[in-house]
């Protein structure tokens, strides 16, 4: 069956601007993505809090509200990884995916400890839930991929959403964060994920490479 996904202005998984998925020869859906998804919501949600505080800058946000979006941060890039196994074709990406798998399973570990040990509720917000949404949109995208156009639009997707986080934790979840263990967490997010965009810029200079 022929790939059902058509790109506007030319073919650029790094620069998605309208995704057409045929589900059926009935039907046609559509989906619009901007590289800066996450941010654009963490953004909207400030300016609106802000408006309505006299003109603060960051969302106003609950402990609660942080470890549901670190949470749905993390099974986002889980659940982009188990598309990775019956898709892929190159090695780096595999290995890229076997990566998050193991790093975001342990983060969730270590939320999960830090909720328990200090009776936090996690609580979702319109950042977490939006998180959800895109992520759902961004997966229905790439299940319809194969071989090597899966792998290039698969990392370019990897980079958006490391991006993305690491304006989130800057942003919104350090600025609101304020038990002092969630805090610590927080802040020791930000290596690991700038290793992980490090990481993805890599796998796909390599994809890069073969074309």
């Amino acid at each position: 069956m022929t790939l059902p996904v058509l790109w506007t202005h030319g073919w650029r998984p790094d620069n998605v601007r309208l995704i057409l998925i045929a589900r059926s020869p009935m039907r046609l859906t559509m989906r619009r993505f901007s590289r800066s998804s996450c941010v654009a919501l963490v953004a909207t949600l400030a300016c609106h809090r802000g408006a309505s505080s006299g003109g603060s800058t960051a969302p106003q946000m609950s402990d609660g509200n942080i470890v549901a979006i670190i949470l749905a941060a993390n099974n986002t890039d889980l659940n982009y990884a188990k598309l990775v196994p019956a898709r892929a074709r190159a090695a780096e990406v595999k290995a890229f995916a076997n990566r998050m798998t193991t790093d975001h399973t342990a983060l969730n570990a270590r939320v999960n400890e830090i909720v328990r040990m200090n009776a936090i509720t996690p609580e979702d917000n319109s950042v977490s839930l939006d998180f959800r949404d895109h992520s759902a949109a961004r997966r229905d995208v790439l299940r319809e991929l194969q071989g090597a156009t899966f792998d290039s639009v698969y990392a370019a997707n990897e980079i958006s959403y490391h991006q993305e986080l690491l304006a989130a934790i800057d942003g919104a979840l350090i600025p609101n964060v304020r038990n002092a263990e969630l805090r610590e967490f927080v802040i020791g997010l930000k290596p690991p994920v700038a290793a992980h965009l490090a990481h993805a810029e890599q796998v796909r200079a390599a994809l890069a490479s073969r074309k």
